[in-house]
């Protein structure tokens, strides 16, 4: 059964694959089998391509078992099972060292060529019957031929996969960059080299044949020819040829007798015999049979000449077999530059969104480092993008829970109804409608707006009372359905009210704490009174009639009444409810104010109070009483962070001070309190402003103090920081007021 997809390529589907499979294996077996001759001293045999492609297909028992099958053939043409050894050995090696990202050809090229000089190694400890130049041959064509065969292998692999566990041939869409690579240079110089070496081979073959031609007529000429006794073993020397050819002359011995003492093992009479010059070892055997008449035969063995003629073809074929092997080994180069390349772009794409890349690893190929500096600047955008909208979501999550907002679209008033009809926008729920009523003395204000295509208004709710109030803001208006088509709606007046009432609970707590201070600063007037009344009605009892000493006194009773209702006053200034309008003043007169309200205090815990302010501030609209809690509250908290570290052993007695300077500085006003206290304690330091966070004993404190400071901030546009002081006892509290455009 086939089906095709052609964006996906060909898929067969094979319900019987094992029996296709066994089937495979039979053919590869008798294919195997032959004894392939690419040129005269040079055959193969297809085995090595069969087993790598079923370790490949089918694993490593399957890629064994076809290994054993396909090279059993062997032990009957050599009659040793060497072959079935290495071939065993070559699949465990691809085993070992290919894995899903190397060739079988790289593979293949470093375990043949290690074999190679284990053999060579062997041979100079036990030397064999061959000599190093054909061993050296033997070793290469080995190399160069299943080189190529793995190769082959690869190419097949990189178009065609079987998925034994569905029975499914497909064809491979996406080839791997690495296994491309290397199959086609490896079959590229591979492939070179072969093509070399064979058709050096095939030259040799016409080299013999004429080789064989010019030692009969040399034989032939020899001079005393007629002298040569049957028997003895005599050289030749020819021209062209280096080492001189050993001969024996026939008399009545046979044939066998003669190449027996030369090492032959095949005779050569002419042409005839050529076709079966196919070995190397047919060559090294092969001796001329030169017929001289007259009842005589000379047995001439060429051996030292094949041998030359093979250390030319060898001298041929090394540079291109240093070229084979430098370029195996830049592919093991690259192809680990492109594993890493692979795994720095892996380990930065599982990290993606994760966080801030801060450093910047590098990839060993210009491209895929510029892909990963791309790919580390797109996830820090990413990371910044997601935490912007992480703090948007809980910005607009604290603003739905504080002030109850509501996303808004189709918004349009029915003033004939007195209601206000809108679709509300839920991430949850989808768009639901609803509406709201609005009081009645708020319609006609409805009813201005009308047309408009932005609107901002405040109203009451139906006939509740006046402190549940809400802001809507309306954009686009739509003139056909006298709608507008989204906006937010803001509940205003509760929040508002819990707000004001917990500035005002504030500052009734730090009036609570300062108690011991503001009776101090009353008692010495009330004293003064006291005193200045005894002496005035001693002198009326004593009947004294000196007008001017008790009009002095009087006098002092009246300025000590005034002091004390100043010192009432402001007290009471900062103690009532605060009212929600702004006034345009200077920052220098809050800071006057709570200085003036917080030096007795100061005084009384024996710490130096120093304000710097500049002559000449802009001017600002700004809460005055909720700068000035501001202020109170900072210098609270440095009074009584010196106490603590009054408290301390080790740091006994202290002159404390705290310093309030006011500057100017990149479009703002800089307001700092610094003290030489104990500091921000470590448990509290990243969450100092938030509500109910303190150190304070139970009694002493709520937590309150800052977090109103924060609100107060947040609603004038500024800012508030507390940090320790850097190389020094003590914190600073930093208020930033920005300036109105133009100052």
């Amino acid at each position: 059964m086939l089906s095709v997809n052609y964006p996906q390529g060909f898929r067969v589907v094979m319900p019987m694959l094992w029996p296709v499979a066994l089937l495979a294996l039979a053919v590869a077996t008798g294919l195997s089998a032959i004894r392939l001759v690419a040129a005269p001293g040079f055959e193969f045999y297809l085995g090595p391509l069969f087993y790598l492609l079923a370790y490949r297909w089918f694993g490593l028992k399957a890629g064994l078992v076809t290994a054993v099958a396909t090279m059993l053939p062997s032990v009957w043409w050599w009659g040793h099972p060497m072959s079935v050894v290495m071939a065993i050995g070559h699949v465990l090696a691809i085993h070992r060292f290919s894995g899903q990202d190397r060739s079988l050809s790289t593979v293949t090229f470093f375990y043949q060529l290690l074999v190679a000089v284990l053999v060579t190694l062997a041979w100079l400890i036990i030397p064999g019957p061959l000599q190093p130049d054909i061993l050296l041959d033997l070793a290469i064509r080995r190399i160069l031929s299943e080189t190529l065969l793995a190769a082959c292998a690869d190419l097949i692999l990189l178009v065609v996969l079987i998925d034994p566990a569905r029975g499914r041939l497909r064809r491979v869409r996406k080839p791997g960059l690495q296994q491309s690579v290397e199959a086609l240079v490896s079959m590229a110089v591979a492939g070179a080299a072969l093509l070399f070496l064979l058709g050096e081979l095939n030259h040799v073959n016409d080299r013999l044949d004429l080789h064989q031609q010019d030692v009969g007529s040399a034989v032939r000429a020899l001079p005393g020819r007629d002298a040569l006794r049957p028997g003895p073993v005599y050289l030749l020397n020819m021209h062209g040829v280096d080492a001189p050819m050993p001969f024996v002359m026939l008399g009545s011995d046979v044939l066998e007798d003669a190449g027996s003492r030369l090492g032959c093992r095949r005779y050569d009479t002419g042409r005839s015999d050529v076709g079966s010059r196919r070995a190397l070892q047919d060559w090294l055997d092969l001796c001329y049979v030169v017929p001289l008449g007259q009842g005589q035969t000379a047995v001439v063995s060429p051996r030292g000449h094949v041998v030359d003629l093979y250390n030319n073809v060898l001298r041929g074929i090394l540079p291109l077999m240093v070229y084979l092997g430098l370029a195996q080994i830049g592919l093991l180069i690259f192809g680990a530059s492109v594993r890493r390349s692979s795994r720095v772009l892996s380990q930065a794409l599982l990290g993606f969104g994760r966080g801030y890349a801060t450093s910047r690893p590098s990839a060993p190929f210009a491209e895929a480092d510029r892909l990963l500096g791309a790919f580390i600047a797109a996830n820090n955008e990413f990371v910044a993008f997601d935490r912007q909208r992480a703090h948007l979501t809980r910005t607009v999550e604290e603003l739905r829970s504080a002030i109850d907002l509501k996303l808004l679209s189709d918004i349009r008033f029915d003033a004939s109804r007195g209601e206000l009809r809108y679709s509300k926008i839920d991430p949850s729920a989808g768009q639901r409608g609803a509406r709201l009523s609005v009081h009645s003395a708020d319609i006609a204000h409805f009813q201005s707006l009308a047309g408009q295509n932005e609107v901002m208004v405040e109203f009451r709710r139906g006939q509740d009372q006046d402190d549940q109030w809400y802001l809507l803001i309306a954009r686009d208006h739509d003139a056909e359905s006298d709608s507008w088509r989204y906006g937010c709606l803001i509940r205003l007046r509760t929040a508002k009210a819990f707000q004001t009432q917990m500035r005002h609970s504030a500052r009734l707590m730090e009036l609570g704490g300062m108690a011991s201070a503001l009776g101090h600063e009353l008692r010495q007037p009330l004293f003064t009174i006291s005193l200045a009344a005894e002496n005035a009605l001693l002198q009326l009892q004593n009947g004294s009639t000196d007008p001017e000493r008790t009009a002095a006194k009087l006098e002092r009773i009246v300025e000590q009444v005034e002091r004390a209702n100043v010192i009432i006053q402001r007290t009471s200034s900062y103690a009532r409810s605060e009212r929600a309008e702004r006034v345009d003043m200077e920052l220098s007169q809050a800071v006057q104010n709570a200085v003036r309200f917080m030096r007795p205090a100061m005084t009384e815990r024996d710490i130096e109070l120093q304000v710097e302010i500049p002559d000449h501030l802009p001017v600002l609209s700004l809460p005055r009483i909720g700068i000035e809690q501001i202020i109170v509250n900072a210098l609270q908290n440095a009074a009584d962070s010196i106490d603590t570290r009054r408290e301390s052993a080790a740091a006994g007695a202290i002159k404390g001070a705290v310093v309030v300077h006011v500057d100017t500085s990149d479009q703002a006003i800089l307001l700092k309190v610094t003290d030489n206290g104990a500091g921000i304690d470590p448990s509290i330091r990243s969450n100092a402003l938030d509500a109910f966070c303190t150190t304070k004993p139970e009694g002493k404190g709520t937590g309150l103090g800052l977090f109103v400071c924060r609100q107060i901030m947040d609603e004038v546009g500024g800012s508030i920081a507390l940090a320790d002081n850097a190389g020094a006892p003590g914190a600073t509290l930093t208020l930033r007021f920005p300036l109105p455009e133009g100052e």
